[in-house]
């Protein structure tokens, strides 16, 4: 019980929100008469709620999800998880639009939620450990927590941890473009399967480190 409330108050501390406008939350029209959902702005409390909201009024799409376009710096790590229940919970597809980023909490906890997710042609994910705000200080249990998330959603939890072990944040990050993103598994298309371990880019990394230690 002791370790499980260190771990709470550990996420608490990291991911601390910057000075920037809260999350704001939009119904848009996607041009075809749907609508999707837009989420802008830095994460923190109530957002997970707001969040379930706005998805209700969203449309459903013929692949059975709603839309999600993400555009956030990152925020606190708790209640970046409490939007992932939602988004897994509703079936939703996670989307970096063009000239958008996805940084921080915003991409190694809610973007990889997605049942599918996509970056579009000039958007980007940003991927770094956490911190703790009082003292920048890299937390391995908060980043332990996130890669396991990950591993459960089909991603690779390795993979996602050694990002977080060479970004330890706030001063470093793991850029991704769309195809660096796709090469990790950390897009997924409508049709496709998860590729966790499997993914190009991991394969590739996890053959290199077996052959260091040989």
């Amino acid at each position: 019980m002791l370790r499980l409330l260190g771990l709470i108050a550990a996420l608490l501390a990291c991911y601390a929100a910057v000075p920037a406008e809260a999350m704001q939350f939009s119904l848009l029209n996607d041009g075809s008469g749907g609508r999707i959902v837009s989420a802008r702005g830095v994460i923190g409390p109530g957002d997970a709620g707001r969040l379930a909201r706005a998805l209700s009024r969203a449309s459903i799409d013929r692949h059975g999800t709603r839309a999600l376009w993400l555009d956030s710096p990152g925020g606190s790590v708790v209640d970046a998880m409490e939007m992932a229940d939602v988004i897994g919970a509703l079936g939703v597809t996670t989307v970096v639009r063009g000239k958008a980023m996805c940084a921080s909490a915003c991409a190694s906890v809610v973007f990889v939620a997605g049942k599918y997710r996509r970056i579009d042609k000039g958007g980007q994910l940003l991927i770094h450990s956490c911190f703790d705000a009082r003292n920048g200080e890299k937390m391995d249990e908060c980043d332990l927590a996130i890669s396991q998330r990950a591993a459960a959603n089909g991603l690779s939890g390795r993979a996602m941890m050694a990002f977080q072990e060479v970004a330890p944040g706030p001063r470093y990050g793991v850029l991704f473009n769309a195809a660096d993103a796709a090469c990790f598994g950390l897009t997924r298309a409508p049709g496709k399967a998860e590729l966790g371990d499997n993914a190009p880019c991991v394969r590739q990394v996890l053959h290199a480190a077996r052959k260091k230690k040989q």
